[in-house]
């Protein structure tokens, strides 16, 4: 667990340092004044949500604002990014970018009330991990088969591009093609890119320098109306089986 008093002496420090008090701070993120004044003085610990919104607030890394790092991010880091919250703002959401939102999604990426728009809802399944950013992204294409176009891909956020990789499927936000589903190689010590991979062998592999990479989503799971298609061998077993139960009859 993080240190509250770290993170409130670091949450005190970049709150000061752009001469804004308590109360601004809490109009500007929407939080509580008195839960900003118990995060600064160590006595509660911020959820996981108020975190990511404080630091996309200050313009400053989560490592920054939780370990008491350097404020200013790395090149290579992705950024912070807006989040959904439920009312209270103790709980982040699960927003959901369909294939039509997509074309907006760059431009809306660091617009909080961008975000919001977007339909968001909570998951709570055993199997969804609750204590990190969460989104639903859209597929289309057949690039990523046995995945069908129209496939939703639950992904979580990713801060730092040296996690980026092996050869896990990924939803990319890029500065020239938008959203991207691949499977990604991490070659930042060799090549000081990223190789991305589709699972249709019918489309080349290509690169992407970590410039052109705006935000990173580790894909966990997906959900889909359409069965993945049925392989040659299961099709032919699923016919052998169908056959001994209703063999065919005989003149």
């Amino acid at each position: 667990m993080a240190d509250p008093t770290r993170i409130g002496s670091q949450l005190r420090h970049f709150r000061k340092k752009r001469g804004w008090t308590q109360t601004e701070l809490a109009e500007r993120t929407g939080l509580k004044r008195t839960a900003l004044g118990a995060y600064e003085e160590g006595r509660a610990e911020p959820r996981l949500a108020a975190l990511v919104k404080l630091a996309h607030v200050l313009d400053v890394s989560l490592d920054a604002l939780v370990l008491g790092g350097t404020e200013a991010r790395m090149e290579q880091d992705v950024r912070v990014l807006p989040i959904a919250v439920d009312r209270a703002g103790d709980f982040e959401r699960i927003s959901a970018v369909s294939v039509k939102a997509a074309a907006g999604y760059a431009s809306g990426l660091g617009d909080p009330e961008w975000i919001a728009a977007l339909p968001h809802f909570a998951l709570p399944l055993p199997e969804v991990p609750q204590d990190r950013t969460l989104r639903f992204f859209q597929i289309e294409g057949d690039s990523m088969l046995p995945l069908p176009s129209g496939t939703w891909v639950l992904a979580e956020f990713v801060e730092r591009m040296q996690d980026i990789g092996s050869g896990r499927p990924y939803i990319l936000s890029t500065k020239e093609d938008g959203l991207l589903f691949k499977r990604v190689e991490n070659r930042l010590d060799r090549e000081g890119d990223f190789l991305c991979v589709s699972n249709n062998p019918a489309f080349t592999p290509y690169t992407l320098s970590p410039e052109e990479i705006r935000e990173a989503w580790r894909a966990i799971g997906w959900f889909s109306t359409d069965w993945p298609q049925t392989s040659a061998d299961i099709a032919s077993t699923l016919a052998a089986i169908k056959e001994q139960i209703n063999p065919p009859k005989v003149d």
